[in-house]
């Protein structure tokens, strides 16, 4: 249990991550970055990969940054 609540926590720290990166690229428009799907994103490598609710790769989020799909 101890594991998945760690594991939903640091997945929701890369969403924030991932969604302030995307609204700082954007300062003109501020469009609301797609939500990543929490069942589809998966943590390998030290990378979290944030996929759509249609399965696309929309970011990977490491300690290096944020990579846009």
């Amino acid at each position: 249990m101890l594991g998945g609540m760690r594991a939903m926590m640091e997945y929701e720290e890369a969403t924030h991550i991932y969604r302030r990166k995307l609204l700082g690229a954007d300062p003109l428009f501020r469009l609301t970055p797609p939500r990543p799907s929490a069942a589809l994103s998966h943590f390998a490598d030290n990378t979290w990969y944030l996929f759509d609710d249609d399965g696309r790769l929309i970011a990977r989020v490491s300690r290096a940054g944020v990579r846009l799909a």
